[in-house]
């Protein structure tokens, strides 16, 4: 994984600690339980990842993320009648990262926590 990293010329934004600190921050939502997904290191480009909402045991291993979008937008379902209630939970999980000092963007509605970025890549980091 290594020597992919340095070939492709990636440069770290996250380590352990920050990433530790994301997942128990994420596991102590559990009103919230917002779903992510992951692209990781040599997943395939067109290959679009699936939601997840466990954040104890299905993350991938930190070093291989690439980036992990966080989707603020909670789905209660409320009954076949009624459409589900949603709410948007961007400015608290959006203020919940910059205290921790968790480097993401928004991208779309989601809110993409970046674990590698390539030279010159344009990302606005909150």
């Amino acid at each position: 994984m290594a020597r992919y990293i340095a070939r492709e010329g990636l440069v770290s934004v996250m380590n352990q600690t920050k990433w530790e600190k994301l997942q128990a921050l994420m596991q102590q939502e559990s009103y919230r339980r917002p779903p992510w997904r992951a692209y990781c290191l040599r997943d395939a480009e067109d290959l679009e990842p699936e939601w997840d909402y466990d954040w104890h045991y299905h993350l991938p291993p930190f070093k291989s993320i690439v980036w992990l979008e966080i989707n603020p937008i909670q789905k209660e379902r409320r009954g076949q009648l009624l459409p589900d209630k949603l709410t948007d939970n961007t400015d608290y999980l959006t203020d919940l990262l910059k205290t921790h000092h968790i480097p993401f963007s928004i991208e779309g509605q989601s809110l993409r926590v970046w674990g590698y970025l390539k030279p010159g890549q344009a990302v606005s980091l909150i």
